[in-house]
C-alpha cells in the first residue's frame, strides 16, 4: 500500500469555498472511485482555519501515478491554482497490507 500525505495552505477565508468547489465539480467522488484507490481523506487541524490536512492510501504506485494523470487531478490543480496559499508536503511511502476498508 502506497500512503501520501500532505498539508494545503489555503488562502485566507476560502477554505469552505476550496472545499465545495471539489464536491460540486464532483472530484472528490471520482478520486474514490479510481482504481486502486484505498482512501482519500482531508483533515482540518486543531487551531487552523486555513489548513487541509490530506491523506490518501493507494493499492500500489501504479494506482497512484494513474490518479496524477487523471483529467479530475488536473482539474484540482486548476483549482488549487485558485485557492492554495501553500503547499507543504508529507510522506510518500510504501508499507505492507492494502485491505479496502
Amino acid at each position: 500500500m502506497l500512503i501520501i500525505t500532505g498539508t494545503y495552505k489555503i488562502k485566507p477565508g476560502k477554505r469552505e469555498e476550496f472545499l465545495k468547489e471539489i464536491c460540486d465539480r464532483g472530484i472528490y467522488d471520482k478520486f474514490l472511485k479510481e482504481d486502486g484507490n484505498i482512501s482519500y481523506d482531508y483533515y482540518f487541524p486543531y487551531g487552523s482555519e486555513d489548513d487541509i490536512f490530506f491523506f490518501e492510501r493507494w493499492e500500489d504506485r501504479d494506482a497512484w501515478e494513474a490518479h496524477k494523470a487523471a483529467p479530475h487531478t488536473v482539474e484540482l490543480q486548476e483549482i488549487k491554482n485558485e485557492y492554495l496559499a501553500g503547499f507543504t508536503p508529507g510522506i510518500i511511502g510504501e508499507i505492507d497490507g492494502g485491505q479496502r476498508s
